[in-house]
């Protein structure tokens, strides 16, 4: 059966004890929400850890600083008893920048409890237009992003001849003109 309300009903309290020890850094109990095998998985932001002992290394190694973050979109899909999704979009904050991401968690139920045997965690990239409003302290309103996006998309094809040219490393620059 999928969605079985009492699987939901599980899974969505096994969610969030796992979300509160993550926000307070509980290594220990994070460790203990994976499956103790070489089989485990998590892909990271920046790592890819094979096995629960190198899942386990990296939460004792993490830093405990910028955890607390706000879940949106959190979706739960379970497959008869024992296998159950999580998916979910988060908002935090990261070296002072407000980042936006994703992850997804593949549970399954072993004779101990269910386990976490696969997860993957992302943030969604900055966008250029993001990256240069903030660069030269320019806000850019909701409503003038994409004309923004669709103008600089404009400029990379004006400027790409110019850019492919191939010039010596003996070619002078034009002489300065002088009224």
């Amino acid at each position: 059966m999928i969605n079985d309300p009492a699987v939901v009903a599980e899974i969505e309290a096994l969610h969030e004890q796992y979300e509160a020890a993550l926000v307070s850094n509980e290594v220990e109990r994070l460790i203990g929400f994976f499956w103790d095998s070489p089989h485990a998985l998590r892909f990271g932001v920046n790592e890819s850890l094979y096995g629960a002992r190198e899942i386990e290394e990296f939460r004792k190694n993490r830093p405990s600083i910028d955890l607390a973050r706000k879940v949106s979109n959190l979706k739960i899909v379970t497959f008869g008893s024992d296998c159950a999704i999580v998916t979910l979009e988060f908002d935090r904050t990261v070296q002072g920048s407000n980042r936006h991401g994703r992850q997804s968690q593949v549970w399954r139920k072993f004779e101990d409890g269910w386990k976490i045997v696969s997860a993957h965690v992302s943030l969604t990239p900055f966008s250029y237009v993001d990256l240069a409003s903030a660069l030269v302290g320019l806000p850019i309103a909701q409503q003038y992003r994409e004309a923004v996006r669709q103008n600089i998309e404009r400029a990379a094809v004006i400027a790409k001849p110019l850019l492919e040219l191939d010039l010596e490393n003996e070619t002078e620059a034009a002489p300065v003109f002088t009224p």
